[in-house]
């Protein structure tokens, strides 16, 4: 995350030290990003996960997008287009942040799965609203992305549905689907472990 810090230039003059707001709103932005994100992994080994072959692939996924912000962060700072930014360098932004949203959402998912039934009543809306918010944050990514792609970044204007849409479904969603749970455990008592596990 430091490397965030090194990518923005030193002004030359002045009014360049405030001359490109949008810079330090990208920088701010990916670090907020990079800091939800963060937390979302806490969550996700906060409800009782452990791991199997497939999940510790997943977190490698995981951690290979996060690790991938800063690069993408330059690429859209510096690659300046005809309309500011470029179409390339945006849809490298985007493609990056909803490669670390479908892994974190796949992991919530999973981890829920496991989890629900050795939750009490109070825990699990806390381990339900990230697996939730990921079926809004992964589409709407996804929509952005395309429409990047297809109209320019002046699409990114999808993005602003997110906090909304969230706040919407977590009031009128306040369990899981049955399909996002899977099948439990009849008599209602899981465990965390996996198979093999001791």
């Amino acid at each position: 995350m430091s490397q965030l810090a090194l990518q923005l230039e030193i002004p030359k003059t002045p009014h360049d030290v405030f001359g490109h707001g949008i810079k330090y709103v990208v920088f701010f932005g990916a670090f907020v990003l990079l800091g939800i994100f963060w937390l979302r992994f806490h969550r996700v080994m906060a409800i009782g996960f452990a791991p199997r072959t497939l999940d510790i692939w997943l977190l490698f996924g995981f951690l290979s997008f996060v690790a991938l912000v800063p690069y993408s962060l330059i690429t859209y700072t510096r690659l300046v287009g005809p309309a500011g930014y470029s179409r390339e360098s945006v849809a490298l932004y985007l493609a990056d942040f909803l490669g670390v949203s479908v892994f974190s959402w796949i992991l919530s998912v999973r981890g829920l799965r496991r989890a629900w039934s050795v939750l009490d009543e109070t825990e699990r809306p806390a381990a339900w609203r990230p697996a939730l918010a990921g079926f809004i944050v992964v589409p709407v990514f996804l929509i952005a992305l395309v429409s990047v792609v297809a109209a320019g970044p002046i699409a990114l204007g999808w993005l602003i549905l997110i906090g909304p849409l969230i706040r919407l479904a977590v009031g009128r969603v306040p369990r899981p689907w049955p399909f996002v749970l899977g099948k439990q455990p009849a008599d209602g008592i899981g465990t965390l472990e996996p198979e093999g596990v001791s």
